[in-house]
């Protein structure tokens, strides 16, 4: 949760249009990320930063090309996307509240350092690659977009759909508000996503169905220090094949579950575009994980997100 320095200048932010609410990370972003780097001994220390014009017409085109549906859903609550460097991760979102507690919306910091080099297809390799330790002889590879369509562009749309999921879901009953503590969580049927894969066991904690847990997935950790080898790489996608999970990502949270299903979801069937994953072992391929939304396991979530976005 992010305490606004001055309410009525984040308030006026709605007074731009959708695509034109970008710019440095304001202050108030920058010391709430600091403070929960500290408290979980993330060593990044972030930092508020200009982008160049060619970076900023990308986020402003990656926005513009995702779908009505999605731009006028966020008009209302998306306060912003905002430009840092080492946030810890690729982009962070989270509400926006006046001193008085009043919620403003919903932010969005983006790590600039994570795409200023990378294209779609090496920014989903690199990301899809962080909870393994390298292993020679073992690769994963990420495709999120078609040769000729593989640019910076292409990576900063994926990861702003998946942080528009989060923007979305805070507030309209999807699953239970991630600022608040546990003991504010009512029955799972309450929510409209959270029973799809996850149920409240009698410790107020949220954890998966029964066939949504699996060996290897307490191991799974991005963007902070690797937990599984490089030779369990096609256990993990195996194992997550079994269960209504889009990708691995859903697979750690509730609500990544949710973010990185709305952005699959839009990106895959909306957008028409690639998602898969490929294994190799010395060259010869282990496993591909794709054709998600395709697939019987997929059909609560896909019926619940037409509902919302089509």
């Amino acid at each position: 949760m992010i305490v606004a320095a001055n309410a009525v200048q984040w308030d006026q932010l709605y007074d731009l249009p959708l695509l034109e609410r970008l710019g440095p990370a304001q202050p108030e972003i920058i010391n709430h990320v600091t403070a929960v780097n500290l408290a979980l001994n993330v060593a990044e220390r972030p930092c508020s930063t200009e982008v160049d014009a060619a970076f900023q017409d990308d986020v402003r085109a990656a926005m513009a090309a995702m779908p009505a549906s999605v731009q006028a859903l966020l008009d209302g609550v998306l306060l912003g996307v905002r430009y840092a460097r080492q946030l810890g991760s690729s982009a962070i979102s989270d509400i926006v509240v006046s001193f008085e507690g009043v919620i403003l919306g919903v932010v969005v910091a983006l790590d600039v350092e994570a795409f200023e080099s990378r294209t779609a297809n090496a920014w989903a390799t690199w990301k899809e690659n962080t909870p393994f330790a390298p292993k020679d002889g073992y690769k994963l590879s990420a495709q999120i977009a078609q040769p000729e369509d593989d640019n910076r562009q292409g990576a900063l749309q994926y990861l702003l759909l998946h942080e528009f999921g989060h923007v979305l879901s805070a507030g309209r009953g999807l699953l239970h508000d991630w600022w608040l503590d546990a003991q504010s969580l009512r029955g799972a049927d309450d929510y409209h996503y959270l029973p799809l894969a996850w149920r409240i066991d009698a410790e107020k904690k949220v954890v998966p169905l029964a066939d949504n847990e699996f060996a290897l997935r307490g191991e799974i950790v991005y963007y902070h220090g690797a937990r599984l080898a490089g030779s369990q790489m096609a256990h993990a996608y195996a194992q997550l094949e079994q269960t209504n999970f889009a990708t691995l990502y859903a697979a750690t949270s509730v609500h990544e579950d949710f973010a990185e299903s709305f952005a699959s979801y839009v990106h895959a069937v909306m957008l028409g575009k690639p998602q898969a994953i490929r294994i190799e072992k010395d060259g010869a391929l282990l496993l591909q994980f794709d054709g998600y939304w395709e697939a019987p396991r997929s059909a609560a979530k896909r019926a619940l997100l037409a509902r919302l976005l089509d």
